[in-house]
């Protein structure tokens, strides 16, 4: 935490990171490259639609690649987020559990004092 303006009020700064935003100026950049070699292709038309194939076919792996992986940090996002809630249950069940022990002690305590003065009057 920093403090701004020599103040005693903290401040907090989150960072997001987002993991899409790379494949789609990925594939921005290729369209707009096939675009350009298109225009200044000193070759003929069909070596080009060879050369577009190819291409293609790079980009359809690189995509499959990329989507791969996503699905990978997805799911392991999901264990850990699942982990995690898992362990905060724990602990919730844990506490509820040692508070009711407190409380249930207490009661006690001060049922056998209840007692102890109605035996006394």
């Amino acid at each position: 935490m920093a403090e701004q303006g020599g103040g005693t009020e903290p401040t907090i700064i989150v960072e997001r990171r987002s993991g899409g935003g790379g494949v789609g100026l990925f594939l921005l950049g290729v369209a707009v490259g096939a675009g350009l070699a298109l225009l200044y292709a000193p070759q003929s038309g069909e070596e080009t639609r060879a050369q577009l194939r190819r291409g293609a076919r790079r980009l359809k792996r690189r995509a499959r690649i990329l989507a791969e992986d996503a699905q990978e940090r997805a799911e392991d996002l999901v264990r850990t987020g699942s982990a995690a809630a898992r362990e905060v249950a724990r602990d919730a069940r844990d506490a509820a559990r040692e508070a009711r022990e407190v409380l249930e002690r207490r009661l006690a305590r001060h049922g056998r004092a209840a007692a102890a003065e109605d035996a006394d009057a």
